[in-house]
C-alpha cells in the first residue's frame, strides 16, 4: 500500500520543480520501487514548454539556424527509440539486477527515508554518472553507444532527448557499487530520473552564463552545479572543449578530477562530433558508429588492436597514447552546417507522422501494467519499424516510400489486433491522420523517388554522366 505520505505529483509545481532537482527530501521518499512515479513523464510537459521558448527566443534573436524542425524532429524520434526500449526492455533488467546485488551483496543498509540517504543518493548517483559519462568518451565501443547524442550540428534543448537505445547495456555496471554500499533501490530510481530530468534545461544556448547575469551567486551556482554554459562546451568540437564537462548535475567531479573547461566567449562553439556524417535517419544515427567502429576493429592487423580499438579512446590509432594524440584533432572552428532543405507540406508530414509514433509510446506507457508482455513488444517494434520508414523517407532513400505504405496499412491491422492506443478519442484521432496520410502517400512517394534520382545523379559525375548518354 502506497505510504501515506506519498507527494502529490498532479500539480505543475511538482513538474516545474523535478526539471530543476528542487523537490523536497519528503517528495523523494519512496520504500519500494513499484511506488515510484515515472518522473520523466510528469516533466516532460514543462520540458516541452522550455524547449518551445528556447526555440522562439532563437528565431526572433536571428539564431535560428541553431534551431531546425528536422532536426529536432530526429532527436525527439531518437529519444523515442530510447525511452521505448528503456521501458519495454532494459530499465526492468537494470532494477531486476540492482535490487539482486543490493539483496544479496549490500554492506550496509540505509534507511529509505533519511536525510543523510537523500544527499548520499544525490552525490552518488552523480559520481558514478561522470565515471559513467567519462569512460563513453574514453573508451572506442562506449563511444560507439554514446557519440549519436553529440552527432546534432544543433544545440537545443530537444538535444536531451537524442540518446541511443544501445548505451543502456552498457551503463548500468557503473551504478552497481550504490547497491552493494546499500542504498534502496527505489532511491536508486527516483534520483537517477531526478538527474536526468535536471540535464534537460542545460542542453540551452539561450541562458548565458550565471555568473555575467548575478555576478557573485551566478559565479558560485556554476562553482558547484552543472549549467548551460558548461555543457555547451561538453557539446562543442572545438580542441578546447574534447572531453570535458562529464557532469550532470554538478561540476565539481570535473574539478576534482581535471576535466573541466570554462567556456570561452571569444571562440564560437561549433557542435556536432569531429568526423560529422550526415544522418537524417534516427536509426542510423544509433546504427551508424557501431557500422564504424566494426569497420576500424577490422582494419587491424593484430589481436591486440583490435581489442585496443574497443577499449583505448576512439582517436587512437597504432603507435598513439591510449586517448589518441590531441595534435591530430581537426580545427573545426567556422565549419558550415549540413543542410536539408525540404518543402513545408512534406516537414509537417514528417512532424505529424513522428510525432503520432513517439505519442504511441507514451499511451502504451499509461496502461502497460495491464497489457503483460507481448503488446508493448509489439509496440517497440512498430516504433522501430515506423522510424525505419521515416527515416527513409528523411534521407531521399526509395525504401522509404515503399515502408511508409506498409507502415500506415500495419497501423490499422495492429490496431484491432492489438490496439496501440487504449481510449477511444486518441485511436480515432490517429486513425483520421494516419488515413490522410495514406491519400498523402503518391505525393510522398514522388517526391522521395524524384530525391533518390537527383542523389544518383550527383553520386554519378558528370564523366560517367556522359558516358552513359554515349551510350
Amino acid at each position: 500500500m502506497m505510504n501515506a505520505s506519498a507527494p502529490d505529483t498532479s500539480f505543475w509545481s511538482y513538474s516545474i520543480r523535478a526539471n530543476f532537482y528542487a523537490l523536497t527530501p519528503a517528495e523523494t521518499y519512496y520504500e519500494n520501487m513499484w511506488q515510484v512515479p515515472n518522473m520523466v513523464a510528469m516533466a516532460l510537459p514543462i520540458m516541452v514548454l522550455m524547449s518551445v521558448t528556447e526555440a522562439l527566443i532563437l528565431k526572433f534573436t536571428g539564431r535560428d539556424n541553431n534551431w531546425r524542425l528536422h532536426i529536432a524532429v530526429l532527436n525527439y524520434s531518437s529519444g523515442g527509440l530510447t525511452e521505448a526500449s528503456n521501458n519495454f526492455i532494459f530499465r526492468g533488467a537494470e532494477i531486476t539486477f540492482y535490487s539482486w546485488v543490493y539483496n544479496n551483496w549490500r554492506l550496509n543498509y540505509l534507511a529509505w527515508d533519511s536525510l543523510y540517504t537523500y544527499f548520499f543518493a544525490m552525490l552518488g548517483v552523480e559520481f558514478c554518472y561522470y565515471w559513467w559519462h567519462r569512460a563513453s568518451h574514453e573508451t572506442g565501443l562506449m563511444w560507439a553507444a554514446h557519440s549519436s547524442h553529440h552527432s546534432s550540428e544543433d544545440f537545443n534543448m530537444t538535444v536531451t532527448a537524442r540518446t541511443s537505445w544501445t548505451m543502456r547495456p552498457l551503463r548500468w555496471i557503473f551504478f552497481m557499487p550504490l547497491a552493494i554500499l546499500g542504498l534502496p533501490p527505489a532511491v536508486f530510481l527516483v534520483h537517477q530520473q531526478l538527474s536526468f530530468i535536471y540535464a534537460g534545461w542545460t542542453h540551452n544556448e539561450t541562458v548565458p552564463k550565471l555568473s555575467k547575469v548575478i555576478p557573485g551567486l551566478g559565479h558560485a551556482i556554476e562553482f558547484v552545479f552543472h549549467t548551460p554554459s558548461h555543457h555547451r562546451v561538453h557539446h562543442g568540437a572545438n580542441r578546447y572543449c574534447i572531453d570535458k564537462n562529464y557532469g550532470q548535475t554538478f561540476i565539481i567531479f570535473d574539478r576534482l578530477f581535471g576535466t573541466f573547461a570554462e567556456e570561452r566567449e571569444d571562440e564560437p562553439l561549433v557542435y556536432g562530433t569531429l568526423g560529422q556524417m550526415e544522418h537524417n535517419s534516427a536509426i542510423m544515427i544509433h546504427v551508424s558508429p557501431w557500422v564504424e567502429l566494426w569497420q576500424k576493429t577490422r582494419s587491424m592487423t593484430t589481436f591486440g588492436d583490435k581489442v585496443r580499438t574497443l577499449f583505448y579512446g576512439p582517436g587512437w590509432a597504432p603507435g598513439k597514447p591510449r586517448l589518441g594524440d590531441p595534435a591530430d584533432l581537426p580545427d573545426v572552428r567556422g565549419r558550415e552546417k549540413l543542410q536539408l532543405p525540404l518543402p513545408s507540406w512534406f516537414s509537417a508530414y514528417m512532424l505529424f507522422n513522428s510525432a503520432l509514433i513517439f505519442f504511441s509510446y507514451f499511451e502504451m506507457m499509461g496502461r502497460m501494467k495491464n497489457l503483460g508482455t507481448w503488446p508493448p513488444l509489439v509496440n517497440l517494434a512498430y516504433i522501430f519499424f515506423s522510424y525505419t520508414a521515416l527515416g527513409g523517407l528523411y534521407e531521399g532513400r526509395l525504401y522509404g516510400a515503399v515502408l511508409e505504405l506498409v507502415r500506415l496499412l500495419a497501423f490499422f491491422a495492429l490496431s484491432y489486433v492489438n490496439p496501440l492506443f487504449g481510449g477511444a478519442a486518441s485511436l480515432k484521432m490517429v486513425s483520421w491522420i494516419n488515413l490522410l496520410s495514406v491519400f498523402l502517400w503518391p505525393a510522398v512517394a514522388v517526391f522521395t523517388c524524384r530525391r533518390a534520382e537527383k542523389e544518383a545523379k550527383t553520386k554519378e559525375g558528370p564523366g560517367e554522366g556522359v558516358k552513359a548518354k554515349a551510350q
